[in-house]
Parts: structure tokens; C-alpha cells; sequence
């Protein structure tokens, strides 16, 4: 009885690995803000997503990326973007880096550019009360999950430059802080700081 309980078990356990792709290792390797008590639980995933990206390229490109078309809220508005392509040659040839960790001052100022742009209902990286500071910078418009901030910083539809791309996948980076606020015209922004 105790063998055929252990078995089923495994078989489970395999079935519910499978269904979710990421395995319980990558999923706690990329996670590394889940101990930070203040962070919203949308900010702790954009920030496993990111790393997941940076971690798995190629995993990510598969399980992420691949029939990955916009949001249920704004429908298949990226279903024959070229940036999908793009992000999908991209992470083919990427070398795996390290995972972003959060940092205290990258997040209080990524929180004081997120309330400011949410109080105004702006967008843009242009600041006005809040200190720039030496970090890269993703801004985030409308997105509601972790997963659909850090797509939209990937696939960075429309944005020829690539930054918001180049700046999540940037193996110099060591440090992340990335807040999710309130925003007048978008409902929500997010803010992702970056530093080494």
C-alpha cells in the first residue's frame, strides 16, 4: 500500500511539474525577492520573471514567450509583432546571467518615480521630484500581473530602441528595486531601477 501511495505521488508530482514547465529549483533560483515582506506579490513575480529571463533564456523564449499574444484585458494585440521575433532570436543566442537581487535605494526610488508618474498621470522616464540616480530604468503602463509588466519590457513592442529589453536582460546588472503604484490614465505603472 505504502508503494503504490509513493508512486502515485511521484507520478502527481511529475504531472504538476510538467503542467507548469519551471521546475521548484528555477522557480526558487529566479525568486529572489520572496523573503521582502513589502513587496506586493505582483512585485516579487515581476521580478522572478525578469529573472527567469536572465537565468533560462531559452527556457523562457519556450515556455514564455512562445504563443505568448498581449493580455486578456487588451486581447492579441502582439500577434504578429515583429518585436515577438525579435525577443525570440534574442533569447535563442543569449548566455544565461545571474539573477537580479533586490536593493532598498533602487526600490525607493523606483517607488518615488511610480507615485510620482501615478499622481500625474504621465509617462516617460522625465523626473521631476525624484532623483534619478544612477540606475537603468524600465516603466511599465496598464499591465495588472508580474508576468505581463516584465513582456512588455521584453518585447518592447513598438519601441525601436530595445531598451526597456536590453536593460532586463543586462548581465551587469546586480540589483533590482520595481514598484507597481496607482496610475490616473493606466491604472497601473510599474517601475523597475536597475543598478550594478
Amino acid at each position: 500500500m505504502k508503494k503504490l501511495a509513493l508512486i502515485f505521488t511521484l507520478i502527481f508530482t511529475s504531472i504538476l511539474v510538467f503542467g507548469q514547465n519551471w521546475s521548484v529549483l528555477q522557480l526558487e533560483k529566479a525568486n529572489t525577492a520572496k523573503a521582502i515582506s513589502f513587496l506586493t506579490s505582483v512585485e516579487k513575480d515581476a521580478i522572478k520573471y525578469i529573472n527567469l529571463a536572465r537565468l533560462y533564456p531559452q527556457e523562457f523564449a519556450k515556455y514564455e514567450v512562445t504563443g505568448y499574444y498581449g493580455t486578456a484585458k487588451y486581447g492579441d494585440y502582439l500577434k504578429n509583432s515583429p518585436y515577438i521575433t525579435s525577443l525570440l532570436n534574442d533569447l535563442a543566442k543569449a548566455v544565461p546571467s545571474e539573477a537580479l537581487v533586490f536593493d532598498q535605494a533602487a526600490y525607493d526610488n523606483a517607488k518615488c518615480f511610480a507615485t510620482e508618474q501615478g499622481l500625474a498621470g504621465t509617462e516617460g522616464h522625465t523626473r521631476i521630484n525624484c532623483n534619478k540616480g544612477n540606475y537603468a530604468e524600465c516603466c511599465s503602463y496598464g499591465m495588472e500581473t508580474g508576468k505581463d509588466i516584465v513582456m512588455q519590457w521584453l518585447i518592447d513592442h513598438n519601441v525601436a530602441s530595445l531598451g526597456h529589453r536590453i536593460n532586463c536582460l543586462n548581465k551587469s546588472y546586480k540589483k533590482i528595486g520595481l514598484s507597481v503604484q496607482y496610475h490616473k490614465r493606466w491604472d497601473k505603472v510599474a517601475v523597475a531601477d536597475m543598478i550594478w
